[in-house]
């Protein structure tokens, strides 16, 4: 199905009109390809909110076959989409929600397109969280906002990005207009020991298909 018409169907599961232009892709994986270049060291790649793939497809484009990529994606249309789109001997689609992800080790690079302002702001530092606590040491974290979007409704991400933003890029060839942000996370801070569980969430978002009672959040490109 188009996009657009998916996104027009539920409004809810998808953070854009329009997937992400290949220029913010580019962009968004130009330290990964560097580091690439760079390394003979095999890394791990964790994508969040793949939707479409626009982002994928620039990621995988610099991945070598020793490099590891999963992606993590809540609309199953997407997740069939991409498994049939792409090929790459480290690639792994999950059809999960990032809160409750369990990864056997931790990354290298974390890409996301999780439309945070269409969310609540408890929900967006869990998410945060478990971004850091899936961040190796001095690991980057790289994700974009509409330049309309521009601002920070969640204190906790306003914090993490002056703390640990080693770049900023603005991408005028995105519809809308986006901001590019790429953190280095130096260290890791989590405060996941105290995640409350899914039926004490304040602002829960129900979004599972199929499963009307599971609360998660979509993420999408």
């Amino acid at each position: 199905m188009n996009p657009i018409l998916y996104f027009l169907r539920d409004i809810r599961k998808t953070g854009a009109v329009a997937p992400s232009s290949k220029y913010l892709a580019s962009d968004m994986v130009r330290f990964l390809s560097e580091k690439t270049e760079a390394t003979g060291k095999p890394l791990r790649i964790l994508e969040l909110g793949p939707g479409t793939g626009t982002l994928s497809k620039a990621i995988i484009n610099v991945l070598r076959p020793q490099d590891k990529i999963d992606m993590v994606e809540i609309n199953p249309h997407f997740c069939r989409m991409l498994r049939r789109k792409f090929s790459h001997p480290g690639m792994n689609v999950h059809y999960a929600d990032l809160l409750e992800f369990r990864p056997e080790e931790t990354y290298d690079y974390i890409f996301s397109s999780i439309p945070y302002e269409s969310i609540p702001k408890n929900i967006t530092r869990l998410m945060w969280d478990k971004k850091l606590e899936l961040c190796k040491p001095n690991g980057l974290i790289s994700y974009y906002k509409y330049v309309n979007f521009n601002y920070f409704r969640c204190k906790y991400e306003k914090d993490l990005v002056k703390k640990y933003c080693i770049d900023k890029t603005l991408v005028f060839r995105n519809l809308p207009p986006a901001q590019l942000f790429t953190l280095r996370v130096s260290k890791p801070e989590s405060t996941l020991k105290h995640i409350p569980t899914r039926k004490n969430l304040a602002s829960p978002i129900r979004i599972a298909q199929n499963k009307p009672e599971k609360v998660v959040v979509t993420a999408t490109a």
